[in-house]
């Protein structure tokens, strides 16, 4: 059964404040707008996603919040604790744990573990900007298959490029 993952970094937030802390942030008005090309790229692809694995900041939420809207049908929408803060480890363990039923899945976390995931299920090095989207696809019946070096790259997406 092929499986499609998405890794998705959340879009441009806030720069910190004395009266907001780091999980707090929200979006800029630039992240808005990264989330919504994202959304718009998101629901041009061949495949429906099934379900996001979400960070429980307020910028990843926000991000996919965005996002979703053109969906049609919508993904379930799965808060992770795990993925606030992530460590590479982290991120991998919480792939091998994520539901079989969802053959097309989208995770929503932070850098540097979303570039860290993406290089060691691709082997390649990309710069993992705010809204960046590595379109993944393996082979695999079930999550806990998908191991390093194993995924094909089937598109790398910054919100802006021409989709």
């Amino acid at each position: 059964m092929v499986r499609n993952i998405l890794l998705i970094r959340h879009a441009e937030a806030q720069f910190q404040s004395e009266t907001n802390s780091d999980f707090d942030r929200k979006l800029s008005h630039n992240g808005e707008n990264q989330a919504i090309m994202l959304g718009q790229y998101i629901n041009q692809l061949p495949f429906t996603l099934n379900a996001v694995y979400t960070s429980p900041s307020k910028r990843t939420l926000q991000t996919v919040m965005h996002f979703i809207k053109p969906l049609d049908p919508k993904p379930r929408i799965m808060d992770a604790e795990e993925l606030y803060e992530p460590t590479l480890n982290v991120l991998k363990a919480a792939l091998a744990r994520f539901d079989n039923q969802f053959e097309n899945l989208a995770i929503v976390a932070h850098n540097p573990a979303m570039a860290g995931l993406f290089t060691h299920l691709c082997s390649e090095i990309r710069d993992y900007s705010p809204g960046t989207c590595a379109w993944l696809s393996i082979e695999a019946d079930t999550w806990e298959e998908v191991t390093g070096g194993a995924c094909e790259l089937k598109d790398f997406y910054v919100p802006g490029m021409e989709i």
